[in-house]
């Protein structure tokens, strides 16, 4: 996962630099967009179905943006099709820009033909791979789940942290971007409507001038989907994530604004001083990325020869695990293993859950990954029904001590049903058991 982690991350940035480098046609300055992008990411790497929904649109953008797209609308039709297979909600929104950017290329009745005819073959290419995970979840039995969890589920997820609390934060970068980017936004898409409105009316515009305005038409379309994923949960991931096209797009416009000044400049060593500048500033934003990744790699190594990275618990090797969570974990599932010897049922209602039950080589369902949102249709109160429903079982269940903090998305009407209406029969490390 790690691995994987690290390809899809080193994708994403290849992807930005290459859209960047098709925009301005100066990999200098592509070099530091990107980089710059890469600071704000530093500390949240991940691998993440986001993330992949933000590659998968970036790959898209990319072939949107090159001048020769003859017989890549079926390719971008697959590749908004499986944004819809990796997260159906940003998914769907982005397959709709898919479908909405020929509509843009309209000014006469034979572009219309044209467009609807690209329309067509993008439908198509969202469908492949849509039917193919529908034949997948029909033959696997999975359809009715599917359905439960990941459409049906959206409506009990009421988590949710507002855009405001971003207008709060503590971190600069958050703080000014965060009042930046609805004003690009907005510019951009009046922009892109100004720009339509003088296509349609047949103005005449430099070649040079309507494809750079028609490059913020691109910009701004595949930039909104993205910003969904800022909704309902508006903290620093999903910001960074979902603003990713929009700073796209913001370098792109302070890009041309600059190159006005640039071009009114008379002087004859501009170019020369303008090359040497920006190649240092590139070479040392690199150089600060491949330092700060360096000395990751050479405390991970030392951590490693040192004996500090975990050899004992089954599928976390090679992982460094703080010493605590390490005794905690073995305690745990000792703690399982015994009660399952004694004929019963371990659950962990909590967002921890698979933290202890991996190791054990265990799947349960609701409770590996307890929280709101990823508990089916019914929400929490079918995970009170099914508790009830095992009252003549021998089934344990941990929930955290009252001493514990509680994840934020955690069901807090199950935990509290769980503690009311169950017996205390004791305690294992962070967590009280209970029996009916």
């Amino acid at each position: 996962m790690r691995i994987l982690a690290a390809i899809l991350m080193t994708s994403i940035f290849y992807m930005i630099f290459k859209i960047l480098k098709r925009l301005t046609k100066e990999t200098n300055i592509s070099i530091i967009i990107t980089a710059l992008i890469g600071l704000l990411f530093r500390e949240i790497f991940c691998i993440d179905y986001n993330y992949m929904c933000l590659f998968l649109c970036l790959i898209i953008l990319y072939l949107e943006l090159t001048s020769e797209k003859k017989n890549k609308s079926l390719l971008i039709g697959i590749l908004g099709g499986l944004a819809i297979c990796t997260k159906q909600s940003i998914g769907a929104i982005i397959a709709i820009a898919v479908l909405l950017r020929p509509l843009l290329e309209i000014s006469s009745k034979e572009n219309t033909k044209i467009a609807f005819k690209e329309i067509g073959k993008r439908v198509l290419g969202i469908s492949i791979p849509s039917v193919i995970l529908l034949v997948y979840l029909i033959i696997t039995n999975s359809f009715n789940d599917f359905l439960d969890y990941a459409i049906k589920g959206i409506s009990t997820f009421d988590n949710k942290v507002e855009y405001k609390a971003l207008l709060k934060s503590d971190m600069l970068e958050i703080s000014i971007l965060s009042r930046m980017i609805p004003i690009t936004i907005i510019a951009t898409i009046l922009t892109s409507i100004i720009t339509k409105i003088i296509c349609i009316k047949k103005v005449e515009v430099q070649e040079e001038t309507r494809e750079k305005f028609t490059n913020i038409q691109i910009l701004t379309l595949y930039s909104l989907p993205m910003l969904l994923v800022i909704y309902p949960i508006a903290d620093r991931i999903h910001f960074f994530i979902g603003i990713t096209i929009a700073l796209i797009c913001i370098s792109y416009c302070l890009f041309l604004l600059g190159k006005i000044g640039y071009d009114k400049i008379k002087y004859s060593k501009k170019k020369f001083h303008y090359k040497t500048i920006t190649l240092i500033i590139g070479v040392g934003l690199l150089a600060t990325i491949s330092l700060h990744g360096v000395i990751n790699m050479r405390e991970y190594i030392n951590n490693y020869r040192y004996g500090k990275i975990n050899k004992e618990i089954q599928h976390f090797e090679n992982i460094e695990i703080p010493e605590y969570l390490q005794d905690r974990i073995i305690e745990i599932d000792k703690y399982i293993e015994e009660k399952e010897k004694q004929g019963m049922t371990v659950y962990i209602l909590d967002a921890e859950s698979a933290v202890y039950t991996i190791p054990l080589n265990k799947y349960t369902k609701d409770y590996d990954m307890f929280l709101k949102g990823n508990i089916g249709k019914d929400g929490e109160q079918g995970q009170i029904e099914k508790i009830k429903k095992e009252k003549n079982e021998n089934v344990i269940y941990l929930v955290k001590n009252d001493n514990e903090i509680l994840n934020w998305q955690s069901p807090i009407k199950v935990i509290t049903y769980i503690k009311e209406n169950l017996r205390h029969i004791g305690e294992i490390e962070i967590y009280d058991a209970y029996m009916q």
